[in-house]
């Protein structure tokens, strides 16, 4: 539709075409950006893409909740971006307008500035209250739930990754290659080459077979190629303090 309004001597082209928008609150806050996209430049317009709505990934749909947070309506309103008057709406509930004469009665700003970046205003874009309310408030209203159930699944997801994480990097080796003295080895987590230090801890068991069984257990854990010790050695990386192996006495 193209059609050309006089307003104070100041001519404007009114222009746009007839779209459906899906009746979903995502599609509708898309189709809101889209319009925020055609008065201002936009960055990312693939999340201006309303009619494909359903093809949004849970991180895009949080993207697309963030960006019309940061585009709320009152700062394209208080700019004289968004114009609040029945009167240029020519029966529809939005209506854009290309500026052709710089000194119209209702003041554009050439540049706003929003999040902290400065944006080249486009066009102008005439509006009521029923479509702020429909393609606005009511989508972020019913996004607000959804979106706050997709944070709290992505970090319930990264507790679990942290929590199996702090499990993979504490793991025990137990080899042959761990005696009841400091060995030299390349650590598996810092990756040094280090000489472990060492830590006793007494074994019950191997002290009571000791006193019941004397020199037999002796030969028995010689035998084996054990220390006959009544004390359990954990290896410990002296550089990053990860346990790197463990020695059973028995």
């Amino acid at each position: 539709m193209s059609a050309t309004l006089a307003m104070k001597n100041i001519k404007v082209r009114a222009f746009g075409t007839t779209t459906t928008v899906p009746n979903h609150a995502i599609a509708r806050l898309m189709y809101y950006l889209d319009c925020v996209a055609t008065v201002i430049d936009v960055d990312d317009r693939r999340l201006t893409d309303y009619q494909n709505y359903n093809e949004l990934s849970g991180e895009e749909l949080v993207a697309v909740y963030a960006l019309a947070k940061i585009f709320h309506p009152s700062i394209f309103i208080n700019a004289g971006i968004f114009i609040l008057d029945q009167k240029l709406l020519f029966n529809h509930s939005n209506q854009f307008y290309e500026i052709t004469d710089e000194t119209i009665g209702f003041h554009a700003n050439r540049e706003i500035v929003i999040g902290g970046k400065v944006r080249k205003v486009l066009k102008l874009m005439a509006c009521n209250n029923a479509w702020l309310s429909k393609y606005y408030f009511m989508p972020i209203q019913e996004l607000d739930d959804i979106v706050r159930r997709i944070e709290d699944e992505e970090n319930y997801r990264r507790q679990v990754l942290t929590t199996q994480t702090s499990v993979i990097e504490k793991p025990v080796y137990i080899t042959e290659d761990f005696k009841s003295s400091p060995v030299s080895i390349t650590c598996p987590f810092c990756g040094k080459a280090i000489t472990t230090r060492t830590k006793a801890k007494f074994n019950f068991v191997a002290c009571c077979c000791f006193l019941f069984f004397g020199v037999l257990y002796c030969c028995v854990q010689i035998f084996g190629d054990k220390n006959p010790c009544c004390c359990d050695i954990t290896h410990i990386c002296p550089n990053c303090g990860k346990i790197v192996g463990h020695y059973d006495s028995c």
